[in-house]
Order: C-alpha cells, then structure tokens, then sequence
C-alpha cells in the first residue's frame, strides 16, 4: 500500500528525524496515530454500547485528563481487538520532495495568524505494509473522520476564502478517495480530532471544556500560504 500526501505532512516544528544515513523518514507511530483517531471517532459514532461507554467515562466525577485517549482507545480494543493488531514499522521510507516552508498557525474561527514559522515538509509517497484484512475497517472509519473533520474546519471558515478555494474541493475528492486519513502535526489542539464526536453531545462538551479549559474541536491548524492548503490530508491506497 502507498500512502499519497494530497497535502503537505509536517512532523515538527524541528524537522523530520533522520536515519543514520542522514535521510529523513517518518515514524511509523504518526501513522498509527492518525489511524486511531479516525478509528476512535469511528467506533464512538457506530457502535451505542461503546458511545454510551465512553460517554460515561467522561462524565464521571474524576476525570484524569493525561489519561483520557488511552482510556477510550481501550474501551474500543476491549470489543474489536483486531484494531489493536494493525502494526506499522517503526520507520517508514518518503519517497518525495522534503522541502522547508513558511508555516502558519491558522485560528479557523477567528481567520487570524497565531504563529509564524519554517519547518520542513514532505510531499510524496510513502509505502506502508498493512494486511488486507484491515482495509475494509479502516476504509470506513478513514472517511467517517476525515469528511467530518473537514466540515468542521470549513464551517468554522464560515465565508472566508478558504472554503471556496480549498475546502470544498478537497471534500469532494476525499469522497472518492480509498482510506482518507490526516497524518502528522496538523492542529496545535491537544486532543487533536479525537473528541471530535462529542462537540455535537452538550452535557459532554461542557464537562470537557471545563475541564480541560479549552475548546475541544481542533480549530487552530497548520496552513502552508505557499501551498494554499491546511497540512496532513493523505490517502492511503492499494
């Protein structure tokens, strides 16, 4: 399988870790992030046991905010183990252009720059060895988040020029894409979309906005002006 970067990946603010060649890669654990965060929004969205689950999870009286992904991550194993078996390596080879660019933190709702830098980023391929029985529940969960997530950065835009120019030509190729999935630093939001489900479930909002003092949805993201694009959105195809 590829993995085809439709926009830039950034990894860091610092740069892509090299190998002992001095050859940049990327970890095979940003994969696997990007894939649980399509696979926890997923699964809370399909499946009413797991919602109300991790619903009541995040109602309960002491919420331990260091440990609330690994908690629902755990919650969506217990019942679909074969999640849990989906391994990447540890590096993966970028076949592509690693290229330093001007790099903005974008608050989406207040159409304002949070932050200016350089950083580099990759555009290009990247194999990636995934067992076909995984394909069919990563199609599903890759495209459940993905559409979902770019919805809610293009109504946050609102009338901003963004959303003519990038955001609604971006859903409708997503539509037609095998396995979307957004890949690497592409919110400075600390959840990233993981708590995305529950923006719509008031009595969770609340609880969690109050606890963790800040809005849940990942509205502050990284847009590349060069590229007129925000970072990460990447397909993963046969």
């Amino acid at each position: 399988m590829e993995l085809l970067t439709w926009t830039p990946i950034l990894f860091s603010k610092k740069g892509f870790p090299r190998d002992e060649e001095g050859r940049p890669f990327l970890p095979g654990n940003i994969l696997r992030e990007a894939v649980n965060s399509a696979v926890i929004y997923y699964y809370i969205k399909k499946d009413k046991e797991i919602e109300n689950r991790v619903k009541r999870y995040l109602l309960r009286e002491k919420l331990q905010i260091d440990t609330v992904i690994d908690r629902i991550k755990q919650i969506i194993f217990d019942k679909y183990p074969l999640l849990r078996e989906i391994q990447f390596p540890e590096r993966l080879e970028l076949k592509g252009e690693v290229f330093e660019t001007k790099v903005e933190i974008f608050d989406l709702k207040n159409w304002h720059e949070v932050e200016e830098f350089k950083a580099e980023v990759f555009k290009g391929i990247v194999e990636v060895p995934i067992p076909s029985p995984y394909l069919e529940k990563l199609r599903a969960a890759g495209h459940s988040f993905c559409e979902a997530l770019a919805r809610m950065e293009m109504s946050m835009l609102g009338e901003h020029p963004l959303t003519e120019r990038f955001y609604k030509p971006l859903l409708n190729d997503m539509k037609r894409w095998e396995i979307p999935l957004r890949v690497g630093m592409w919110t400075e939001v600390r959840f990233r979309g993981k708590l995305l489900f529950f923006w719509r479930v008031k009595e969770v909002r609340e609880r969690l906005m109050k606890e963790l003092k800040m809005d849940i949805r990942p509205k502050r993201v990284i847009y590349l002006p060069r590229e007129k694009c925000t970072a990460g959105w990447c397909e993963l195809k046969i």
